[in-house]
C-alpha cells in the first residue's frame, strides 16, 4: 500500500486556514467518538447562530493527525465565523482511556482514605459537608465489611472480638450491605472514578499512564498547528479531561525553546508591545477591589485574544508559534484543585509560586502596584523578554462553565468555582440546578431544544467558535463576577 505523502508547504498555503476544535472525553469506560458527536449535535449541527439549514451538515472523514483508526476527523461546510470570514471548523476528539485500562478498587480506596483522612483544619470550608458524608461513608462501609467478615470466623474468634452476641439479624445486613459494596467498587468506583484515582495519584504504579496520556495531548496540538491547516485551536475538556486539558495546555507551552520565544519577541514587535499591555491588565485584575474584578476579567480577557492573535501569525517566514486561543472546562474537578492537586490551600499557593502548576493571570515577576509596572515576563528589567514557562494562560482564554450543587447528588457536585482556586482570569458561568436531578452529564444534553436550554447557551458562547468578544457573547454580564447563564439571551 502507497504510503500517504504530506501536502507540500506551497499547497498548503493555498489552502483556507480553519478553527480546530479539540474535545477531550471524561472518566468512565467511555467509547471513541461518542463525547465528540454529542458536542458537535450542540456546538455545530442544532446551533442557528452558526449553521442555517444548508450548512447544517457535517462529514467524518479519516483522521491522519491522531493516527487512531477509532476515532474520525468531523467537518463542517464553510460558514461565516472569524469576523464573519467564511471558514470550516474541523472537529477531533482527544481519546485517552484506552492509556488507563487496569483499574483497581483497590487504587480507588486508597485514593479515597487520602482524600478523607485528613485533619479538619486543611478541609477548605466549601467542601467541609461533602468531606463529612464521605467520611462517615468510608466509615460505614470498613464496619458493614468488618462485620460481614466476623460471620465466618469460628465462634472463639467472634467472642474474642465481641461480635459473637450481636444479633444474626445486624449480621445479615452486614453480609447484604458489603455485597451491595462489592458490586458499586467492581462496577462503579474501578471503571468510572478508578481513572481519576490513578491520573490524581502520582504514585509509581500510575506515572507511566500519566505519562503517555499528557504525551499524546501534547503530541496532538502539536501536529495540528505543524499541519497548516489551522489558524486557531478551542480545547474543550469535560470531567477529568479538564485536568488533563490543563496538564496538556501547561506541557505544551513550556516546551517552548527560549531562543525561538525570543526570536519572536523582539524589540518593537507587535507581540512584545501586545505582550506588555497583557502584562499591565494583568496587573490591574489582579489588583482590581472586589467590585472592579469583572471590569478587569474582561479587558485582561480582551488583552489575552490580542496577544493569541500575535503569536498565531507567522512572522518572516517562521511559522505561527502557538495557536491554542481557548480553553473551555465543562463540570471541572479544578474548581477542587486545592485538594486534588496538591496536600491543602497552602501546598498549592507554594506550588504556584514555583510554577509548578499554572493559574490565570500567570503568575507575576514584577509585582509593582505604585509605579503601575507588572511582569511575568523575564529578564523583568529588560527591553526584550518573553513569558515564563507557567504563563499558558497569556495567550488562552479559560471559561469555565459549571452546574451548582447540592446535597452532594443534585445538580454537579464535581464542578464549581475555578476563579477562586486558580485565578481571577477565569471566566466562571454558573448553571443553576434546574430540578432534581445530577447534572454532571447534562452539558450538551438535548441540543435540538428550541429556546435553548441554559446549559447550551452558556457552551455555545464559551466555545466560541465566532470569536467574538466578551462584550457580545456575554452581554451586560461580561463584567459581572460570574456569569448566570438563565440570564442569557437566547440567541447572539
Amino acid at each position: 500500500m502507497r504510503t500517504p505523502q504530506p501536502v507540500p508547504d506551497a499547497a498548503r498555503r493555498l489552502l483556507k486556514p480553519k478553527t480546530a476544535v479539540v474535545v477531550i472525553h471524561g472518566m468512565g469506560e467511555q467509547k471513541p467518538m461518542d463525547t465528540l458527536r454529542g458536542l458537535v449535535s450542540a456546538l455545530w449541527t442544532h446551533d442557528p447562530d452558526i449553521a442555517g439549514p444548508r450548512a447544517r451538515a457535517v462529514y467524518s472523514k479519516p483522521d491522519p493527525i491522531t493516527g487512531s483508526f477509532e476515532l474520525r476527523r468531523i467537518t463542517t461546510r464553510n460558514v461565516p465565523l472569524d469576523a464573519g470570514e467564511m471558514k470550516r471548523a474541523d472537529f477531533f476528539e482527544f481519546y485517552w482511556a484506552h492509556l488507563m485500562t487496569g483499574n483497581t478498587a483497590s487504587s480507588v480506596t486508597r485514593w479515597l482514605r487520602g482524600l478523607l483522612l485528613r485533619r479538619p483544619s486543611s478541609v477548605p470550608r466549601r467542601l467541609v459537608f461533602p468531606w463529612i458524608v464521605g467520611l462517615a461513608a468510608l466509615s460505614l462501609a470498613a464496619v458493614l465489611l468488618g462485620l460481614a467478615a466476623a460471620k465466618g470466623l469460628p465462634a472463639d474468634v467472634q467472642a474474642a472480638l465481641g461480635v459473637s452476641n450481636l444479633p444474626g439479624w445486624l449480621l445479615v445486613a452486614a453480609s447484604i450491605g458489603s455485597l451491595l459494596i462489592s458490586l458499586i467498587a467492581t462496577r462503579w468506583l474501578a471503571p468510572v472514578a478508578g481513572d481519576a484515582a490513578r491520573y490524581l495519584s502520582p504514585t509509581p504504579d500510575n506515572v507511566a499512564a500519566r505519562q503517555k496520556i499528557r504525551e499524546a495531548g501534547v503530541d496532538l496540538l502539536g501536529k495540528l498547528q505543524a499541519s497548516g491547516y489551522y489558524d486557531r485551536i478551542v480545547v474543550v475538556g469535560h470531567s477529568l479531561g479538564a485536568v488533563i486539558g490543563f496538564d496538556v495546555l501547561h506541557y505544551a507551552w513550556a516546551r517552548h525553546a527560549a531562543g525561538d520565544l525570543f526570536r519572536r519577541h523582539g524589540r518593537d514587535t507587535p507581540v512584545l508591545k501586545a505582550l506588555g499591555a497583557l502584562e499591565k491588565a494583568a496587573g490591574a485584575l489582579v489588583h482590581a477591589g472586589p467590585g472592579e474584578v469583572g471590569a478587569a476579567r474582561a479587558g485582561y480577557r480582551a488583552a489575552q485574544r490580542a496577544y493569541a492573535a500575535e503569536l498565531a501569525k507567522g512572522v518572516d517566514g517562521l511559522p505561527p508559534i502557538w495557536l491554542v486561543s481557548d480553553f473551555v472546562t465543562l463540570g471541572c474537578p479544578l474548581s477542587k484543585a486545592d485538594v486534588l492537586l496538591a496536600r491543602d490551600a497552602a501546598d498549592l499557593a507554594v506550588r504556584t509560586g514555583l510554577r509548578d502548576i499554572p493559574i490565570c493571570p500567570p503568575l507575576l515577576e514584577r509585582d509593582d502596584p505604585k509605579r503601575g509596572r507588572f511582569r511575568f515576563s523575564y529578564p523583568v528589567n529588560a527591553v526584550v523578554r518573553i513569558p515564563h514557562h507557567a504563563s499558558v494562560f497569556a495567550p488562552v482564554v479559560w471559561t469555565n462553565v459549571f452546574f451548582d450543587n447540592a446535597l452532594i447528588g443534585l445538580g454537579d457536585i464535581v464542578s464549581g468555582r475555578v476563579a477562586p482556586i486558580l485565578g481571577r482570569g477565569v471566566l466562571d458561568v454558573r448553571l443553576k440546578i434546574g430540578g432534581f436531578a445530577f447534572r454532571h452529564l447534562d452539558y450538551w444534553k438535548d441540543p435540538t431544544a428550541a429556546p435553548p436550554h441554559p446549559w447550551l447557551k452558556a457552551l455555545r458562547r464559551a466555545v466560541n467558535l465566532k470569536r467574538l468578544d466578551d462584550r457580545t457573547l456575554w452581554g451586560a454580564q461580561a463584567t459581572a463576577v460570574e456569569v448566570l447563564a438563565e440570564d442569557l439571551g437566547d440567541r447572539l
